[in-house]
């Protein structure tokens, strides 16, 4: 379906002048509209992590509509937001049966209020008469009123039909899984067993992994901290520096988190660094960078070696400076803001004895943390993707000395980003590969040809997949 650029209707236009008048409901605050809008701005192929941060963190925030809101308020436009996106193909597999005749390309955004009204009737305790009035309430602040019938009339009959229209849909793959088709294909190809649980943990919600700076506090006595704080978490049973919250929370309310003693990572990424074996006095390269959390975790590990960090983009690279600089204030990183395959332009001449490469991926293992993806994301990008990631490798293991360790990571299930790739590599190169400490291998159920495939879910851990390639000599 083409999109539009979305125009924010006269509700979501705040007033800049005290003495101008408008009608009442132009200035109270919406939770379903902010969730609409911010769905709309999904579509258009803005980025949900964007989207919130831009909403509390850009020039005259403090005007965005969504910081007119209460915080619950807030909490439920977020909750609308991510529940839409997590089952969106569901729903809108519903929204397409129901209707007499879809709706033109023009009104995206009244295809998403049915979205939003079928989510709160099937999955929210919203009662059904107030979910079913306050979107019909949402065309006439869309200027759509024309539609109200519509709309109307599809979540009334969804509401009094819903086994006999959900039987009817059983056998919609895209019903069942809320995923797009080619997603459902790709998993059922590569892991047969594995498809469905899969599918299963990216419509569940990510549990919050906080990763320890042990530079400043022992995991142990961090865990007596937030406990002293009423805080419930447990250390992760994998990775050695994790710590798992039972409930989510506001990062800055967290204890030590303003002063470096704590970040939030998960924990797959985490063990990266076991792969890499580091020591003092090392020459080090962190190859893609951002968005930093994996950089300061090589500086964590081994404060004593030569560390290099290449990332791409400006933003995301100043995003890791203040990362790296509230963690570790008295350390050095050498950060560089260019592309690592024009090695002509940043590399100083001297190899490398460890690479960390977490290459530009699908990020079809992270699907639970970020939904938005399963409508950004086209099969169309794989191949592309895959060819990224084989430059990528090829130039850095130039890079590399003889006798060193290069990491090959994605936060990708498929296996054409991982084993395939590696396949591939091992063709045009000779390596030795290098195993995870025994401990931590055997906790982790592996079924990937080369490295380690993280599936979501698996010891709460998001999909991740890493290899460990050392350069004989």
């Amino acid at each position: 379906m083409a999109v539009r650029r979305w125009t924010p209707p006269p509700c979501l236009i705040l007033v800049k002048n005290g003495l101008k008048t408008v009608r009442f409901w132009e200035v109270v605050a919406d939770p379903r509209l902010v969730a609409l809008g911010w769905l709309i701005r999904v579509h258009e192929g803005r980025s949900v992590n964007d989207l919130l941060a831009n909403s509390s963190q850009s020039p005259g925030s403090d005007r965005h509509p969504a910081n007119q809101l209460s915080p619950q308020q807030k909490a439920q436009a977020k909750q609308i937001l991510y529940g839409c996106l997590r089952y969106y193909h569901q729903l809108k597999t519903i929204a397409e049966n129901l209707l007499a005749k879809p709706f033109k390309d023009k009104d995206l955004d009244l295809l998403l209020v049915v979205v939003t009204g079928l989510y709160q009737l099937k999955y929210l305790s919203t009662p059904d008469h107030a979910a079913i009035s306050e979107s019909v309430e949402l065309t006439r602040k869309l200027k759509k009123k024309w539609a109200s019938g519509v709309i109307n009339g599809v979540l009334r009959r969804y509401q009094r039909e819903k086994d006999e229209i959900e039987d009817s849909l059983s056998k919609s793959l895209q019903f069942q899984f809320s995923h797009p088709g080619w997603i459902i294909k790709k998993l059922r190809q590569d892991w047969p067993s594995r498809a469905e649980d899969i599918l299963s943990q990216n419509n569940q919600h990510a549990p919050m992994i906080l990763r320890v700076n042990t530079q400043v506090i022992s995991q142990k006595d961090y865990l007596s901290q937030l406990t002293e704080n009423n805080y419930q978490a447990s250390p992760h049973p994998v990775a050695a520096d994790a710590v798992v919250l039972e409930k989510a929370s506001d990062v800055f309310s967290l204890p030590l988190f303003q002063s470096g003693g704590v970040t939030v990572q998960d924990a797959a990424p985490q063990l990266a660094v076991e792969l890499l074996q580091l020591d003092e006095n090392l020459r080090a390269l962190d190859a893609c960078a951002a968005p930093g959390g994996k950089t300061g975790h090589i500086m964590q590990r081994q404060p004593n070696l030569e560390l290099t960090a290449v990332e791409l983009s400006p933003r995301r690279a100043q995003k890791i400076q203040e990362t790296l600089e509230r963690l570790y204030p008295a350390q050095s990183c050498h950060l560089i803001c260019a592309d690592v395959t024009e090695v002509e332009d940043w590399w100083d001449g001297q190899l490398y004895d460890r690479i960390l490469l977490d290459v530009p991926c699908s990020a079809s293992g992270v699907i639970r943390r970020n939904p938005d993806i399963k409508i950004h994301r086209k099969t169309t990008d794989i191949q592309p993707l895959v060819e990224i990631q084989s430059k990528i490798l090829d130039k850095t293991w130039e890079l590399l000395k003889p006798g060193g360790i290069l990491v090959y990571a994605t936060c990708s299930v498929f296996k054409q980003e991982n084993d395939a790739q590696i396949a591939a590599f091992t063709k045009r190169n000779e390596v030795e590969f290098v195993s995870l400490p025994n401990k931590i291998e055997k906790k982790l159920n592996n079924e990937a040809e080369f490295g380690y495939q993280i599936f979501p879910g698996e010891a709460q851990m998001d999909g991740f997949y890493l290899c460990g390639l050392k350069k004989p000599g």
